[in-house]
Order: structure tokens, then sequence, then C-alpha cells
């Protein structure tokens, strides 16, 4: 007799069965991007400092900029990844998307492609400001100028680093389509990526080697001239990013679990990469066009060092102390890099005076490293001051640092660092750089006081009062 009242049958009831729990969805902050994030970053800024203080004909610092060429197609595979990431488990309005994502985006274009378009006047030789106002002089210089600045709004060629801003947009007009395309594919997305990189290789062949003849006459030749401002030579690894997004969980678990292979098989990669571009140098081709970005022979490379940066990203995430000081080191450089890169162009540029001094006179590695060192420097002081002020939206594509929550005593360090570095870098090193450090610098220590009292209320200094009972 069972304790229930009934009596056996002897029969074993048959068990439940029961579908395995889907795997958890991956929510929250990726942290392992903050690495993928600021070492692109970091090296696009070191990839333009050796070009700006070596030669094109140097067999060695091309080689470097061949690894370094990686920074703008992992650009748009973190570009592809962050957009799925943050919409693949939600309505996409593409309305709200674009108003959006182009204040957050369009607003820095625009305004940086002005100060370069202006900032290009300048600098002719000599710099100064007589220049600006000389281009304004008649009304056909106005109506050229004025061109100019059309044409740069319209092709993001303004300065050497605004076609990344350029293209970025493009991904945004059609990243609505994109995603339901993805969606509408699942179960496809192996045989898209081979399609896509197959399409990636042709077109690099041709940028890189022959133009078809279709393209030498009209509005098909000014179409393949101003192709590297266009989407299609990176719709490959913006499509990998997106498609790993889509697959996040496979793709954590996978990285995880042989990161340090991944890792490991980039070196090899790297180093035939690496000869055969040396073999191209011995057979005759100039090292620049050897190492052109658009060259079909790096296209391993640059997927191996942007999985090896991911695989190490999750590391960093699987290890990292909240709250440490890499920890808030890592999250704050990842919300100044976008305006790390807009202001980056004009630091080196304000340093190609003394370039031009030393790169003759000194071994050229030791020049690149001290250019790299001062050009983060500048560029991180004077992001620094542009998300501190009202300015922010429109130069770093973020809101101000509200005023109650700008710490008064970093504020005060990064300020008066930048004034007496760039003092003593403008007077007893003759240094003409200095002087714009001074300037932003003293401008952030004047900002402070007046911030204070000007943005104060919810939002700036004053803490909102407590309600009354």
């Amino acid at each position: 007799m069972s304790g229930s009242g009934t009596e056996p049958t002897g029969e074993t009831a048959p068990e439940k069965v029961t579908a395995p729990p889907a795997p958890e969805r991956v929510t929250g902050h990726l942290y392992q991007l903050d690495i993928v994030r600021i070492v692109t970053f970091a090296g696009v800024i070191f990839d333009h400092c050796v070009s700006g203080t070596t030669f094109p004909f140097s067999v060695a610092s091309n080689a470097v900029q061949t690894v370094f060429h990686y920074t703008r197609n992992a650009f748009f595979a973190l570009t592809g990844f962050v957009l799925v990431y943050q919409y693949r488990d939600r309505k996409l309005d593409a309305i709200d998307f674009w108003r959006r994502r182009y204040k957050a985006v369009g607003l820095p274009f625009v305004v940086w492609t002005a100060f370069y378009w202006l900032y290009h006047m300048y600098i002719m030789w000599p710099p100064a400001f007589s220049n600006v106002w000389r281009t304004f002089e008649t009304w056909e210089s106005t109506k050229a100028a004025f061109k100019v600045l059309g044409y740069d709004l319209l092709t993001g060629d303004a300065w050497y680093h605004l076609y990344f801003v350029f293209v970025t947009m493009q991904v945004y007009l059609i990243f609505p389509l994109v995603l339901k395309f993805l969606r509408w594919t699942w179960g496809y997305h192996r045989y898209l990526l081979a399609a896509s990189f197959v399409f990636h290789m042709g077109l690099l062949h041709y940028m890189s080697n022959v133009r078809p003849e279709m393209f030498n006459y009209g509005i098909l030749a000014k179409l393949w001239n101003h192709l590297p401002a266009t989407v299609l030579p990176y719709q490959f690894f913006t499509l990998l990013g997106c498609v790993a997004a889509m697959h996040l969980e496979g793709v954590q678990r996978f990285m995880k679990r042989y990161r340090f292979y991944i890792i490991g098989l980039a070196v090899p990669v790297l180093v035939a990469t690496l000869f055969y571009y040396y073999r191209l140098t011995e057979l005759g081709m100039f090292p620049v066009t050897a190492s052109n970005v658009f060259k079909p022979y790096a296209a391993a490379m640059f997927i191996m060092i942007i999985l090896s940066l991911y695989a190490a990203g999750t590391y960093w995430s699987d290890h990292r102390t909240p709250g440490s000081f890499w920890d808030k080191f890592l999250k704050t450089a990842s919300d100044r890099s976008f305006g790390i890169f807009l202001v980056h162009g004009f630091a080196l540029q304000e340093l190609a005076p003394t370039i031009q001094r030393f790169r003759l006179e000194v071994y050229a590695p030791i020049v690149t490293v001290i250019t790299f060192i001062v050009t983060v420097f500048l560029t991180v002081g004077i992001s620094e001051v542009l998300r501190r002020t009202p300015v922010s939206l429109y130069t770093t594509g973020r809101k101000m640092i509200p005023m109650a929550k700008q710490n008064l005593r970093n504020t005060l360090l990064i300020g008066g660092a930048m004034v007496v570095a760039g003092a003593i870098a403008f007077w007893p090193l003759a240094v003409p750089a200095g002087a714009t450090a001074m300037i932003f610098g003293a401008f952030l220590l004047l900002w402070q006081p007046l911030g204070l009292t000007v943005f104060a209320g919810p939002a700036g200094a004053r803490p909102k009062e407590p309600a009354k009972a």
C-alpha cells in the first residue's frame, strides 16, 4: 500500500521530457568592447603619427602601418556589433533611430568639417588668421571657399580622418534594413558572410590593381575615386560585427574557450602578412603602394587582429575588478574615445612644424614615439575641455558633463597640467603647439568658476533641494 492509498501497478511512469533551457541572453554593458574601442582609437592615432613622422619610401615604417591599418576595419566591425547588440531584441523605429544617431554623430561631423575647413585656410604658410580673412575678400573667392565646404560635407574630405564619420553615417542610414534582413535570413548568416567576403576581396582586387573600364568615365569615375569614403569597401567588416552580435551568446562561449588559441594564431598570420609585404617591396613595389589598406593580402590579418582584441577583451571582462582604477580608466577612456578621435587630427597638425624640425636630425622611431605621447596628451586634454563645456554635444557627440558631476580637483589638474606643459613646450623648447595647450588649459581654469555660476541648477552645480516634509 502506498501512502496515497493507491495500489501500485507494477509499471514505471514515463519520465517527463523537458526541453533544455534556452541559453541566457547576454545583456548590459559589454566590457570587452572597451578594450577593442580604446586600443583601436589609440592605434589610429599611432598610425597617423607614424605616417606624419616618417617618409613614404621607408620600408620599415610602412610595414608598421600595414599592421595598424586594421583600425579602420575594426571601427566598422565595432559599429555593426554595437548597433545590432542594442536592437536585436527590441523594435527599431527608423525615424527615432536616425534622429538620435545623427544628432550624436552628424552634428560633430558638420562642426568639425567646418572647423577643419577654416583651419586648412589658417595653416597656409605662414599660419595666420589673415589667411582666413583673405579667403573671403572677394565674392568669387568666397563662393569658391563655400563650394569646398559643400564638397567636404558631401565626401568627408575636410580632414584625413573624417571619412570614418562620413561612412558611419552611411551605415546608420541602411541599418534598419540590415537588421530586418538579418532577422529574415536567420540560419543563413554564415553564407551571407561568405558571399560578403567574396565581394570584399573582389572589390579590393580592383581597387588596388586596376579599375574596370566602365568606371573610367563620367559619374562612375567620380564614384570610383571616392569609394574609400563609401560603405562598400567596409561592408564585410560591418556585417561581421552585425552577425557576431546576432549570435553573441555563441560568440562569447567560443571566444572564452579558445581566446588564447585565437591570439596565438594571429601571430603567424601577422608574420606571414608582413613577409608578403616585404616580398612585394623586394620585387620593386613602392612601400606606400605595398602597404595600401585595400590590398587583399592583408584581409586575413585584419580579421585576426580584430578577433584577438575581442578575445583579450573577454579576459578583461572576466577578471576586471569593478570600481578599480583600471575599471574607471577604461570606462572614462571609452566615453572620451569619439571626441579624442575627432580632435587628434588637429593636435597632430599643431605638432607638424616641430616634427619637420626634428625628423631629419633624430632617429625616426624616437620622433614617432615622442610625437605619439605628446599628441595623446594634447588630444586628451582638449577632449576633456570640450566634454566639460556646453559645446560638448556638438564636438564630441555627448552631452556636457553636468557641473555637479565635474570633479573640481581633476578639472584643475587637467587645466593646470596643460598650461604648465604648454608653457614649457612653447618657451624653452620653442614648440608652437605649446600655445594651443596653454589656451585650452587656461580656458578650462577660467571656465570652472564661470560654469559653477552660470550652469547651476538640477543639471548643473547645485544639487536638487530635498523635498519638504
